[in-house]
């Protein structure tokens, strides 16, 4: 592994060179990153001749988080502090530019670690690689304790567990499902579980050339939104059912 930075073009650019020598991630930080600030990176694959399924998983520092801006084609799920970057097919170029918004919370500080690693197939067999350990540094004036109780001073937020919505084998001919991928070819369960690992809730349905798949069955649109915007899962929707029929996304 090596790293080096870029002062040039005002980029830390973090280099993990996997054991493979083919194959590394470049994550490109600004040179300085304050708290309560959002600014634009990239992250860059270089896998040379790896193609097929592969997830690219990063564990991102409480206070820290990702939103997406371009995912080069894959789906993007967080879980937590953990971001997936799934491609059921990696495209073929050697170079990989994904984009994102990184905001940082107005309250943390001090040195941060973002760590991950790259899964691939390789001979017909799954292979692991880390990218390493990119370190940054936050810097944060602390202005924000003055003006807050004592009650509120923490370094970082205090995050709620979600509620928990499931959907059900319902009894009727009106419901609704949420979609959470479409795909040209149909996928293995062990690749739906990358995505959503109860897959005995996943449905499949092979549409206008596409194999798609879904979640439910939901009695309502507000419970079936809930589980939307809590699924992590970027780019899903919600479907309606009617009649047992695909009719129309709400």
């Amino acid at each position: 592994m090596k790293f080096f930075i870029c002062n040039i073009v005002f980029f830390i650019a973090i280099h993990s060179l996997f054991a493979q020598g083919e194959i590394f991630v470049d994550i490109h930080l600004p040179n300085k990153i304050e708290a309560a600030k959002t600014y634009t990176i990239d992250i860059v694959l270089h896998k040379e001749n790896v193609n097929g399924f592969a997830k690219l998983e990063l564990y991102l520092p409480v206070g820290i988080d990702l939103s997406p801006i371009e995912n080069a084609g894959a789906t993007l799920i967080k879980q937590g502090q953990l971001i997936k970057y799934i491609w059921l097919e990696l495209p073929a170029s050697k170079d990989i530019k994904i984009t994102a918004n990184l905001s940082v919370d107005y309250r943390i500080n001090g040195y941060k670690e973002i760590y991950g690693n790259f899964y691939y197939i390789q001979n017909k067999n799954r292979t692991k690689s880390s990218i390493g350990v990119i370190p940054f540094q936050i810097y944060n004036d602390n202005k924000w304790k003055t003006a807050l109780s004592e009650k509120q001073e923490k370094e970082y937020p205090v995050i709620s567990e979600p509620i928990k919505i499931k959907p059900q084998k319902l009894n009727q001919p009106d419901f609704y499902r949420v979609q959470i991928a479409a795909f040209k070819r149909k996928i293995s369960r062990i690749q739906l579980a990358e995505l959503f690992p109860e897959t005995q809730l996943i449905h499949e349905e092979f549409i206008d050339g596409l194999y798609k798949y879904t979640i439910g069955d939901f009695a309502t649109l507000e419970e079936a939104k809930d589980f939307k915007n809590l699924c992590g899962i970027y780019g899903a929707f919600v479907v309606k059912y009617e009649n047992y029929q695909r009719v129309v996304q709400p």
